[in-house]
């Protein structure tokens, strides 16, 4: 096959790859959409073409899931489209490093060189979920969200396993069509077999029961504020009125225990002022036993945090720092060493990472106040479980990005978190999409992108945890540690033969 139509090949894989990732139901492209890309990759004898082709494929791909960078509205349009352009080169790395590493262990194990390209390909997608520039967000299980049998799996191998699935779906069709018909079989049984264990696993969390002697009633906020109207320090006393009048309704009407309104809905450091926090707690928490749990920026000792700040009659109860910051958009990499990298600006801020984890508890029930992006990470949601997290709380400011698909990108990904661990997850967003979601991983509730509204529900003890909770991603070390095996292998056997 021509040099051409090796790049068609790999451009139409990586573009319908892409595509599954969008709200839009097309998770099923990628259960054949890898089989050009297995072609190329596994025919293609030049090992600097199979280079170009594995980068030409993680930038198609990833500039498709991440193109909405571009439309962030909190910077200058070339800023938005150079950081846009940065973040899809970095992810792009990733393919790269995946074709890299299964060459090398492939021309000493060529008989497994198809179970290893999946091997790899997880193993990568997991080591790369982690660090400061870890970024979850494009792992090929996130095209499956809307399989809600087939994800229920996640409470056993997190996302990684649904990764592996959609891998070796592809490999068994690749070999079917092209090497093997009788492959045929074994694709079948690949392709039901989490299917199937995935209905037992709903059905088997269908009968964990709720501890109903211990629960709190909240009330969730999404005021829909605009972006440089909550920037306008003209607009603040609006804005806070506006959160305050709609929380005295859901006291009053639904009597909250608990009021949630979402990240960074208190700007400017404002909790930190004795007059602003005593103007909430008089006309909102005083007369009740209620409490408010908001996003505040947070000074403290000369460093400023994005933080979820929880309040009650009293005053200042205990602050969460978020501890996994957004790359350039909330941190600048090095910043803290290079003091210079201090003045770049993508429209965001430079906060300082925060150092533990942490959680809030209120008559019994305890529950996470995690902060936007923090969503999307596997294993610090785990961590918050483990430590005794009732409920998985996100508070979230997409009001950087007015349309799709960002929003519903972002929101989708609560459904994994909920499921992993079976706990409740209870997101509240200033413009959407805020969800109330239970623990097999249904939407009970939900607010729109750019509307304004509130929601109401309750919140109950939970006791049992997951195999996932408890022993986190098992199933991804294990690729990882047989990737490396064979890795370090490959130099043992280059060794035997000079």
């Amino acid at each position: 096959m021509t040099l051409k139509n090796n790049y068609f090949l790999v451009f139409i894989s990586s573009l319908l790859m892409g595509l599954s990732q969008q709200p839009v139901y097309l998770g099923f492209l990628s259960w054949f959409c890898l089989v050009p890309f297995i072609y190329v990759v596994f025919n293609e004898q030049s090992f600097k073409k199979n280079i170009f082709f594995s980068l030409f494929w993680g930038f198609v791909y990833h500039l498709v899931i991440l193109f909405w960078i571009s439309t962030n509205i909190g910077t200058s349009f070339i800023i938005a489209i150079i950081t846009m352009l940065i973040s899809v080169l970095i992810m792009t790395l990733n393919t790269l490093l995946i074709y890299l590493l299964w060459n090398r262990i492939s021309r000493f194990f060529i008989k497994y060189r198809f179970v290893l390209f999946v091997v790899v390909w997880v193993s990568v997608e997991f080591i790369r979920s982690y660090g400061l520039l870890g970024f979850p967000w494009v792992s090929l299980a996130n095209s499956q969200i809307d399989y809600f049998y087939l994800i229920q799996n996640s409470e056993i191998t997190g996302i990684y396993g649904i990764s592996f699935w959609i891998l070796l779906v592809n490999v068994y069709l690749y070999k079917t069509i092209f090497i093997d018909k009788k492959n045929i079989k074994i694709l079948i049984l690949v392709f039901l077999f989490p299917w199937i264990s995935g209905y037992i696993l709903y059905k088997n969390a269908l009968y964990v029961n709720n501890d109903e002697n211990y629960f709190i009633k909240y009330s969730i906020l999404q005021p829909n504020i605009n972006l440089f109207s909550k920037r306008n320090i003209s607009d603040k006393d609006k804005n806070l009125e506006k959160l305050i009048a709609t929380s005295q309704q859901c006291i009053k009407f639904n009597n909250s225990d608990l009021v949630i309104w979402p990240e960074s809905a208190i700007p400017f450091h404002r909790l930190q002022y004795k007059r602003d926090r005593e103007n909430i707690i008089n006309r909102l928490l005083f007369s009740n036993n209620s409490m408010l749990l908001t996003g505040n920026i947070f000074k403290e000792n000369n460093r400023t945090y994005n933080s979820s700040v929880l309040l009650n009659q009293h005053g200042l109860v205990d602050v969460y720092h978020k501890r996994q910051l957004v790359p350039l958009a909330e941190h600048v990499p090095l910043s803290d060493i290079i003091k210079p990298l201090q003045n770049i600006n993508v429209g965001g801020a430079n906060f300082s990472k925060g150092k533990i984890d942490k959680i809030f508890t209120i008559n019994d029930i305890s529950f996470t106040s995690m902060i936007c992006y923090e969503s999307t990470f596997p294993e610090i949601n785990r961590r918050h479980v483990n430590m005794g997290a009732d409920a998985l709380v996100y508070l979230v400011n997409d009001g950087w990005y007015l349309n799709p698909p960002e929003p519903q990108q972002h929101a989708r990904q609560s459904i994994y978190r909920a499921i992993e661990n079976r706990r409740p997850v209870i997101r509240c967003a200033n413009t959407g999409i805020s969800l109330i979601i239970n623990e097999l991983g249904i939407v009970e509730n939900k607010i729109e992108l750019n509307e304004e509204g509130h929601m109401s529900s309750i919140l109950y003890k939970k006791n049992k945890k997951t195999f996932y909770t408890k022993f986190g991603n098992v199933f991804s070390l294990i690729l990882l540690i047989v990737s490396s095996i064979f890795f370090i292998m490959t130099f043992i056997k280059n060794e035997k033969k000079k």
